[in-house]
């Protein structure tokens, strides 16, 4: 193009970047003008915002510039992968939204039957929500949906309730200074991880989400507050006890 269509200011304009911000890619050569008009001022054509494109769909992947600059080097100037990697991370965030979307129809649904919930049960309700979708793919959680339902009206709350039971007697057993490998504690143990077989289902991939999750969380915020501080370091040294 021998006459560039945007000065710095009218792109800037376009984009909704700023001047400052186009100067500083075009001094670290992340997105040089096509050409200098006599005066100095930068040019910048069609090329130049197909980079800009690409640039700002990478940033809004949390990369850094430096990273940014590396993606686009090996990628080449070709436009049309940019544009179906962009559209792919887009269909996949659709997806994230579409189920959360779906969970929280669920949640209102069974808060139904006139009761109005307090503004706090939703809160929490979307803070869990938000969290699971941290740690697990769609698929799992809809893997784990299907779990619940599978459960029915009168398994899920046995199931709940199981956990608390074995929760507290764990604990009790903490409490009491009860050597991991004794045996009472054993047979805890194995009750605990019949409770998470029929958590995941088995699934590799989703005990390795919630492990990930309960690390970098703690048991106390993954839980909710259902597990007791420290409860979690004693289930560990059990779990090791026994070779687990």
């Amino acid at each position: 193009m021998d006459d560039p269509g945007y000065t710095v200011g009218a792109l800037a304009e376009a984009s909704g970047l700023t001047v400052r911000t186009l100067h500083h890619w075009d001094a670290i050569g992340l997105l040089t003008p096509a050409a200098r008009a006599g005066n100095g001022y930068r040019r910048y054509g069609e090329g130049e915002v197909a980079r800009l494109y690409r640039v700002l769909a990478l940033r809004r992947l949390g990369l850094s510039l430096e990273e940014i600059a590396a993606a686009l080097e090996r990628e080449g100037p070709e436009l049309e992968a940019a544009v179906r990697g962009h559209l792919a991370r887009v269909e996949e965030q659709l997806a994230v939204q579409t189920a959360l979307r779906d969970r929280l129809v669920r949640v209102l649904d069974a808060l139904g039957g006139g009761a109005r919930p307090s503004t706090d049960q939703l809160i929490d309700t979307i803070e869990v929500m938000t969290m699971q979708e941290r740690y697990y793919t769609p698929q799992q959680l809809d893997q784990l949906a299907a779990r619940r339902d599978a459960l029915g009206e009168e398994g899920m709350p046995k199931a709940q309730q199981d956990w608390t039971d074995l929760i507290a007697e764990m604990d009790a057993e903490r409490v009491r200074g009860t050597d991991p490998a004794d045996p009472r504690v054993q047979a805890l143990c194995e009750r605990w991880r019949a409770q998470i077989a029929l958590f995941t289902g088995g699934d590799p991939g989703i005990t390795a989400s919630l492990k990930r999750l309960y690390d970098e969380q703690g048991a106390e915020q993954a839980s909710r507050g259902a597990m007791p501080a420290g409860l979690q370091e004693y289930v560990g040294r059990a779990m090791a006890a026994s070779g687990t």
